[in-house]
């Protein structure tokens, strides 16, 4: 077993990489907020904590993978723990990320619009642009920026909601009336508490598993209670700010459940001018994302990003996106695309969750280790 210890700022460092690869333009934008939180009101609390658990475990059996196994990558990670279902899970992940591309360039629109006053199609058309354009010149990079601009969402986030606490926080309970009798309509992911809990968690699961099994290899030479504090505190951290401002906004109902960008809003209510350079920050972290988006969709089917043929999937892909987008409502795509994706992504928590577990006994019962 490894003795090696890691400081506290190794740690932050680290947990602050992990957290920039959760928090994507849903979180940012607090539509995601709404639907899973604010939606089911105190009952919220739950929906977090089964993100958190689902997530944990499925985020340790990436881990593992990497950790005692040296897998790196989603196809092998997939097939070691599901066999010839594995490309089945690759497949799941494949279309939740093109699907994410639609509601972030959607976001990045509905984002110029809320703040800036642009057309909110017109924005949509930018997106498209920068990023099928990115994506052409194969700058692949561009997603390591995403590690600097992640934490910067969520430490903006939750200063914003700390603001506004103060002033909502005592007009949560006339929020939470509200919402239960009716009185307004919060459009919410899934049908209840429940089945939105494992949504979300199998959203968070989804997309990671490179990244988590990235994360396991290079800190195999760390104690294994390190790798679980960064993933185990991360998750429970994210969650008591999604379930934070998720109150924040059942106490600013009235006005939050109409605008696209409901973390925009809080901010602006809050501290003059802010609001302004939140919408900055969101609108890199979704370049950033988007970008990357594309070139992993495209590369898929084509590895030559230096092709005709790659470029030409690049434009299919932005045109696509931007023919969806253009048409159905931001907080329509948020539903739909994290409501039932999710549910795919339950599958694999599932199948995954269960391997994880037979495979460390298998592997402490023929002497391999690495915990």
């Amino acid at each position: 077993m490894n003795k090696k210890t890691m400081s506290i700022g190794t740690i932050i460092v680290i947990a602050g990489a992990f957290i920039a690869y959760q928090v994507g333009s849903g979180f940012a934008t607090g539509q995601e907020t709404i639907q899973y939180y604010t939606a089911y009101g105190l009952k919220g609390f739950l929906v977090g904590g089964i993100n958190a658990a689902m997530a944990s475990i499925v985020f340790m059996a990436y881990a593992y993978a990497g950790r005692v196994h040296q897998l790196n990558d989603l196809n092998s990670i997939s097939e070691f723990y599901a066999g010839k279902f594995g490309k089945l899970f690759v497949i799941f992940a494949w279309i939740f990320n093109a699907c994410c591309y639609l509601f972030m360039i959607s976001g990045f629109g509905n984002t110029l619009n809320q703040q800036f006053g642009m057309n909110a199609t017109l924005g949509i058309t930018i997106a498209v642009i920068l990023s099928v354009g990115t994506a052409i010149l194969g700058l692949k990079n561009v997603v390591n920026i995403i590690g600097r601009i992640g934490p910067v969402i969520a430490v903006f986030t939750l200063l914003v909601g700390v603001a506004a606490m103060f002033k909502y926080v005592p007009m949560i309970p006339e929020g939470l009336e509200l919402i239960s009798s009716g009185q307004v309509e919060v459009t919410a992911a899934g049908s209840n508490w429940l089945t939105a809990g494992l949504s979300l968690g199998g959203c968070t699961g989804l997309l990671t598993a490179a990244f988590v099994a990235k994360l396991g290899v290079d800190l195999r030479d760390y104690k294994w209670k390190y790798t679980r504090i960064i993933i185990i505190g991360t998750l429970v951290l994210l969650a008591a700010i999604s379930f934070m401002m998720g109150m924040l906004h059942v106490g600013n109902v009235r006005e939050s459940i109409q605008v696209a960008i409901p973390n925009l809003l809080l901010a602006g209510n809050m501290i003059p001018g802010i609001a302004i350079i939140f919408a900055i920050i969101i609108l890199l972290a979704v370049y950033t994302t988007i970008c990357s988006i594309v070139w992993a969709c495209a590369s898929t089917f084509v590895a030559d990003e230096k092709s005709m043929k790659y470029k030409i999937v690049c434009v299919v892909i932005g045109v696509i996106g931007w023919v969806i987008a253009s048409q159905i409502s931001y907080s329509t795509l948020v539903n739909y695309i994290m409501t039932y994706c999710g549910y795919t992504g339950v599958i694999v928590f599932a199948v995954i969750g269960v391997r994880y577990f037979m495979i460390r006994k298998k592997d402490k019962e023929n002497g391999i280790t690495g915990i």
